[in-house]
């Protein structure tokens, strides 16, 4: 891979990240929630490490999650917008959907489903399932995330 390939996939995921951050802090209401930390892929994608930046807002239900990964199936980012559908301080079920910025053998489209899966263990700690899908036939294995996250 070029130098300058991966000069823009680190820019992207720059902007990526800036931009969850600036939602996250001008968005100073009470029962809003940041987590973030790292994942893997442990199904079909071993070898993939990701950072994770998670924004929840308990009130409306409403998440946006951040992740930059890189593995065998090289490097990528993606944007999450989702909903809990489980009114619960402990467990959460979050379903949405995700833009991608690269397509590739393990997703084929830049648009994808998002559901998730998380526990809050106390008020610092959170671990969460996410997985990613399009729904198509070709180049569909998924991405699917183990994430342990911090709590802010």
């Amino acid at each position: 891979m070029s130098q300058r390939i991966r000069q823009k996939m680190r820019r992207n995921a720059f902007y990526l990240f800036a931009s969850l951050f600036a939602l996250i802090s001008t968005h100073g209401s009470a029962g809003a929630g940041v987590s973030a930390g790292y994942a893997a892929d442990f199904i079909k994608a071993s070898w993939t490490n990701a950072v994770v930046l998670r924004y929840d807002h308990r009130k409306t239900r409403l998440g946006a999650q951040a992740m930059y990964w890189d593995g065998p199936f090289n490097s990528n980012s993606s944007l999450s917008i989702d909903y809990d559908v489980l009114p619960s301080e402990k467990w959460d079920l979050n379903l949405g959907g995700a833009y991608l910025s690269k397509i590739s053998e393990v997703n084929g489209t830049h648009f994808n489903f998002s559901l998730g899966a998380g526990v809050n263990l106390g008020e610092r700690f959170r671990v969460q399932f996410t997985h990613l899908s399009n729904a198509h036939d070709n180049h569909n294995m998924g991405w699917n995330f183990l994430a342990f996250l911090v709590r802010f």
